[in-house]
């Protein structure tokens, strides 16, 4: 709990946030592994790594798009009236709605043996678990991150199914029910939420993973690189010339 002591709040975050990384990464190395290598395959073949969240989720998304140090065959699930920069209550009340998914997923033409990485902290509203239903419909291998504990405890959809009963894979990001950490005196409620933090680490460690199962093969890895370094924009442009044409947020 947060005490009256300065500083207090920032070193209990951050151990607690310490230790939580460390389980999450060292109880799920195999299955991390595993994400990688099939990332790593559908790469090879010429495929892409769909991203898609909703709510502070779709901040996944962000991350992973079109940044240094990123992959470039990854592309954004994105749809404004799911963030939370117009009508965050609107976006709030459309995640739990039916019938969504489908339009969306399609204006982007996945293709049979690519992937869907799905973040979704409760693992239980509509559009998320609809969108990996879709996905695995037109033969997308899905990969869930979520919070398998909020998931027990959050209320099922009309759907009545959790992300990870419909996933292909599935990655706990060991969060709270609710997300936030650090318990508040004298209140019921919490402060320092973890899914960002922790989906960020998971999502780059994926990366790296799958970097090094590329080099690993003597295949070039396809990643961005900042603009500031030297010699940056001619490689990020051959990039684009090779995935901008099935990505149309690039």
């Amino acid at each position: 709990m947060i005490s009256l002591n300065q500083g207090e709040g920032i070193r209990t975050y951050l151990e607690e946030v310490h230790a939580l990384q460390s389980r999450v990464i060292h109880d799920q190395e195999e299955t991390l592994i595993e994400v990688a290598g099939r990332m790593a395959e559908t790469i090879t073949a010429g495929g892409r790594l769909f991203i898609f969240g909703t709510g502070h989720s779709h901040l996944m998304a962000e991350e992973a798009f079109y940044r240094a140090g990123g992959l470039a065959p990854v592309v954004p699930i994105f749809s404004a009236t799911l963030m939370l920069h117009q009508n965050p209550e609107r976006g709030s009340k459309l995640e739990r709605s039916e019938g969504l998914a489908a339009p969306l997923l399609e204006w982007y033409g996945p293709e049979a043996g690519e992937m869907l990485f799905i973040f979704s902290n409760s693992g239980v509203n509509c559009l998320p678990v609809e969108m990996a239903l879709e996905a695995k419909a037109r033969g997308l291998t899905v990969v869930a991150v979520l919070s398998r504990a909020y998931a027990r405890r959050a209320p099922l959809s009309s759907l009545g199914k959790r992300l990870d009963e419909v996933a292909d894979l599935v990655i706990d990001n060991g969060g709270a029910p609710g997300d936030a950490l650090v318990s508040l005196n004298g209140s019921g409620w919490r402060v320092g939420p973890t899914s960002t933090v922790v989906g960020a680490l998971i999502w780059n460690a994926l990366v790296a993973e799958t970097a090094a199962c590329l080099q690993a093969r003597g295949l070039e890895v396809p990643v961005f690189a900042s603009l500031n370094m030297e010699g940056a924009e001619e490689h990020n442009a051959a990039l684009l010339d090779r995935w901008r044409p099935r990505n149309p947020h690039l």
